[in-house]
């Protein structure tokens, strides 16, 4: 339950109103591209957009292009094909409407949770700066974060083919997303959701063809699977995660493969509760432990990745006990996670603490323990509804 204090604000109408916040949203997505268009420009976005005509070109997807980006191509051919229709606009128009589809799939993302209406507007005023800390980079987060929702809706709704569809799709985007494929255990149909991620894995995979020949296609994904193994422990000084934090605090000889390796057996050791998988409160626990795993796990994770890790953290504070610890770290959240990166946070603070220690990423890694502690130890909380999901 939210305090008497957070209920008060968030039942003046204005701010409980859903046609006000998305407004806001639109506001903030049509400032944040015009800012991008005009004066500062969006190099992620040069690197999809050249996507597709590198692909149609029979061009390597992975090579430099420095007269058009900076950077590498890092996502799956397919990725190319499937967003095809945005890239084929005109810059400055197909940007706009990526801006508008990754913001607003987010927040369509929350709308459809099974939570109350004071629940979601909540998640949109505490995840609306890290929402936009995202698109202003025009990064693909918000997406990846909606569709691991959507498929953990398909499986609430006993669609295991539409889950594999949505976990599919994020992974030939980013191929961390996979890990929502960890909520299947906890629901029936198993083998349906397997054959259909194998369905779904051919026909996404085979999507480009539609744009090049099949040699030139396995050319590609030889490129891909190459440039995956390229950054890894590449840029341990640079990124944002649980990675640079221990690297800081313990050793920075511990390899990534162990830390991710330590990180995927403590996230499988809740499969043991099997009697639990009919709650519904360890059921969306898992589901934010997921959505926190694919970031502070990850790593090269960047700021604008934990747009993702931040709806984890809403997910678990739904259900949490709500106790002095569990508000401690929400607050932290919101302070370092959240608002660190804006200008309203204090400059000499952010250069001199937050950013060197990676102190962003702290309370999320935080809050993924407390989620395994309260899955493994359920405490009294207040029940949460298992809505109706339309």
């Amino acid at each position: 339950m939210l305090s008497s204090t957070s209920k008060s604000f968030f039942s003046l109408s204005i701010f409980s109103d859903f046609r006000f916040i998305y407004g806001i949203y639109f506001l903030l997505i049509l400032f944040a591209t015009i800012r991008i268009v005009g004066w500062e420009g969006s190099n992620n976005y040069s690197i999809f957009y050249y996507s597709l005509y590198h692909l149609l070109e029979v061009k390597s997807l992975y090579a430099l292009y420095p007269a058009q980006y900076e950077d590498h191509y890092h996502y799956a051919p397919a990725f190319a094909a499937i967003f095809a229709p945005i890239f084929a606009l005109p810059y400055s128009v197909g940007l706009f409407f990526w801006q508008l589809l990754f913001a607003g799939v987010w927040v369509y993302a929350i709308q459809k949770l099974p939570i109350t209406n004071q629940q979601k507007v909540f998640a949109y005023w505490f995840g609306l700066h890290e929402l936009f800390t995202s698109i202003v980079n025009s990064q693909t987060n918000p997406l990846i974060t909606a569709l691991s929702i959507f498929a953990f809706i398909s499986f609430e709704k006993k669609q295991p083919f539409w889950a594999a569809f949505f976990i599919m799709i994020g992974f030939n985007i980013k191929i961390y997303s996979l890990v929502a494929a960890g909520l299947f255990i906890l629901y029936p149909k198993k083998g349906v959701f397997i054959a259909s991620m194998i369905l779904w894995s051919v026909v996404l995979g085979l999507l480009p063809l539609l744009l090049t020949s099949p040699a030139k296609l396995l050319w590609q994904y030889e490129l891909w699977i190459r440039e995956l193994f390229i950054k890894t422990d590449s840029d341990k000084w640079l990124n944002i995660s649980i990675h640079r934090l221990i690297h800081l605090s313990i050793s920075p000889n511990i390899a990534t493969a162990s830390i991710i390796g330590i990180g995927v057996v403590l996230f499988c050791t809740v499969y043991i509760h099997r009697q639990r998988y009919s709650d519904y409160n360890f059921r969306i626990l898992l589901l934010a432990s997921i959505l926190v795993f694919q970031v502070v796990f990850n790593p090269v994770a960047e700021s604008p990745a934990y747009i993702i890790a931040v709806t984890g953290v809403l997910c678990w504070w739904f259900v949490c006990p709500k106790s002095s610890l569990d508000w401690i770290l929400l607050l932290s959240c919101f302070i370092l996670t959240v608002m660190s990166p804006s200008d309203i946070f204090p400059a000499t603070i952010r250069m001199n603490f937050v950013v060197p220690y990676s102190l962003k990423a702290l309370p999320c890694v935080l809050i993924w323990f407390r989620i395994l502690y309260l899955m493994h130890f359920p405490q009294p909380t207040v029940h949460q509804q298992n809505l109706d999901l339309d």
